[in-house]
């Protein structure tokens, strides 16, 4: 089901002007391993998020693993990104998503969304309550809960819609690569 990985970063946002050399070097870090993983794979920088994206069949759990293993990663995300068909497009995609990844569906959620394209038009509250009302409509067995919900699902509406709600956690740090010299 899962195709690409949005992957975040904790140290490297902090960094000012020269951060894009940090997110190049971690870039250059998951490029290296993942080619211990079979397959092919695209990794690209987009709008302060990095995406790795399988260009064929691949081993999720050995991508999965590999990536876990690269300083500077903070939490791997395994999303499906599709494109922006509409809102009600995104209803169906969002209640099939959590009918493939939840199959026990007795569970609180919510529902966070963000918009980095501003042109989107719908507001991230308008999106959350609408996306949370399809939801159970869709699942009744599902309640919501806003302050410690057992699913969080994540809508990131860029170029296309990235649909998430797992964080797989990482190593954290800096990239391989970016201390410079030290003298003992």
């Amino acid at each position: 089901m899962f195709t690409s990985f949005l992957i975040k970063y904790a140290e490297i946002g902090v960094k000012g002007k020269n951060r894009y050399l940090f997110e190049d070097a971690l870039v250059r870090q998951i490029k290296y391993a993942l080619k211990k993983c079979d397959g092919e794979y695209e990794v690209h920088k987009s709008q302060g998020r990095i995406y790795v994206e399988a260009l064929g069949e691949f081993d999720y759990d050995d991508v999965v693993d590999q990536l876990g293993k690269v300083f500077g990663i903070s939490g791997i995300c395994p999303v499906v990104s599709v494109e922006d068909e509409g809102f009600e497009k995104l209803c169906e995609t969002v209640i099939k998503y959590i009918a493939d990844v939840y199959p026990d569906r007795n569970k609180t959620f919510k529902v966070h969304s963000r918009r980095a394209r501003k042109n989107y038009p719908k507001e991230s509250m308008e999106i959350n309550a609408a996306l949370g009302e399809a939801v159970l409509g869709a699942y009744p067995e599902m309640s919501v809960d806003v302050h410690e919900p057992e699913i969080l699902l994540n809508i990131e509406i860029r170029e296309k819609i990235h649909i998430y709600s797992k964080v797989i956690p990482g190593p954290g740090g800096m990239p391989v690569g970016t201390g410079g010299k030290a003298m003992l």
